[in-house]
């Protein structure tokens, strides 16, 4: 049996309709899905409430956060991460907040920006060095459309859906040995180019030639789609499945993690925060933070490689000049008049700034005495004035 429009139901639809004259296809979803759920909520809660004016934050509001909170998803039940939560918060404020020129509009102060809870802090998930190892050895041995992917995959940086998206002429030569992978429009919208090495450019020519064998059919991109591209993002995944578990490696490997494997190995090599989130297409060093791991040994490397090589340590202070104490001429008491006055300052700077003021008034009299012993001393004769050189 087919219920009844429900008012509050065709008034959040219209909002989203509107929105979805500035917004993305995918986001339109998200809002839709979002108004649905809320919707199946109410209804099963409080079926009387039909207008946005008679929403109230208790009980309605905190009982759609209690929902969230117990609501389970999938096969394995398992409950929304922050993100997902927070998400569907965020857009149901945003549709209330366009409703307040309907003609009964909700009350103000429904939700809070304090309901939407932080996300989940995402750890980096490379692979260690030796599985990273065992499953390139493994993906190398393979020759297959599959293996070479994943290969090309980890060498890039890619996302799976990037690879699987690749068209046949992605590889540019931008002069001598500079060569760059195009990455097609991806997650955030915008392409990107990769610099490549030799092996990157025997990849991409040997799947440009696997997918030209029979019976694959002409296509504009470089891997072959025998369905479809979910389809080919599901062989991926087990193929990789497969690959990780004959190299011996017992953790389960999804393809986002030779994305992190890449970028943790591009720090370790010595590449700038800055042109590692040129490589992974990244907007925020935030997100490229997330996708890399410093371990113990790496820091031990860096603290080791900053002791042998100090960078910005303050330059040691000039030695100081000591004079002959035998020599008695002028230039000799000025020179120990200026060497007391260094020393007293070092002492000054060393000290606490108990004897700070003190100190700093006998370095204005010995300064004062050099000037005056300066004024007592002859001039040196010049060669107007020297002896036997008149004319």
């Amino acid at each position: 049996m087919k219920h009844p429009p429900h008012p509050l139901e065709e008034a959040l639809r219209t909002r989203v309709r509107l929105l979805a004259t500035t917004l993305r296809p995918a986001t339109v979803m998200h809002y839709q899905h979002t108004v649905r759920i809320f919707m199946e909520y109410l209804r099963a809660s409080f079926p009387e409430v039909r207008r946005a004016d008679r929403l109230r934050r208790d009980p309605h509001m905190l009982g759609w956060l209690e929902h969230l909170w117990m609501r389970r998803v999938g096969h394995s039940g398992k409950a929304l991460c922050n993100h997902t939560r927070g998400a569907h918060l965020i857009r149901l404020r945003k549709l209330l907040d366009l409703l307040a020129d309907s003609v009964h509009p909700p009350r103000p102060g429904l939700l809070f920006s304090e309901d939407i809870p932080r996300p989940d802090q995402v750890l980096p998930r490379p692979l260690t060095p030796e599985d990273d190892n065992r499953l390139q050895r493994e993906l190398r041995h393979g020759t297959d459309v599959l293996s070479s992917a994943l290969l090309l995959t980890r060498l890039t940086g890619m996302r799976i859906g990037e690879t699987v998206d690749l068209c046949a002429d992605c590889l540019r030569h931008l002069g001598g040995d500079d060569w760059a992978l195009h990455v097609p429009v991806g997650k955030l919208h915008n392409d990107r180019w990769t610099p490549v090495d030799s092996e990157v450019r025997e990849l991409v020519a040997r799947l440009r030639f696997l997918g030209a064998l029979p019976p694959a059919a002409e296509s504009p991109f470089l891997l072959p789609r025998r369905c479809s591209r979910v389809t080919l993002c599901e062989d991926l995944r087990k193929a990789l499945s497969q690959a990780a578990t004959q190299a011996g490696i017992t953790a389960h490997v999804v393809p986002h993690q030779l994305r992190h494997t890449y970028a943790t190995t591009m720090l370790r090599a010595g590449v700038s925060l800055p042109a590692l989130m040129k490589l992974l297409g990244h907007r925020t060093a935030n997100m490229t933070l997330r996708y890399v791991e410093v371990t113990q040994q790496d820091l031990q490397r860096e603290f080791h490689r900053a002791q042998q090589n100090p960078r910005h340590l303050i330059p040691a202070p000039a030695p100081i000049a000591i004079p002959d104490p035998d020599l008695a001429d002028d230039s000799a008491v000025v020179a120990h008049i200026s060497g007391t006055i260094r020393v007293l300052d070092l002492f000054r700077l060393q000290t606490g700034s108990g004897t700070d003021k003190p100190i700093q008034l006998l370095l204005r009299r010995l300064v004062r005495v050099r000037s005056a012993f300066q004024k007592l001393v002859p001039p040196p004769p010049t060669p107007q004035n020297r002896p036997g050189l008149a004319g």
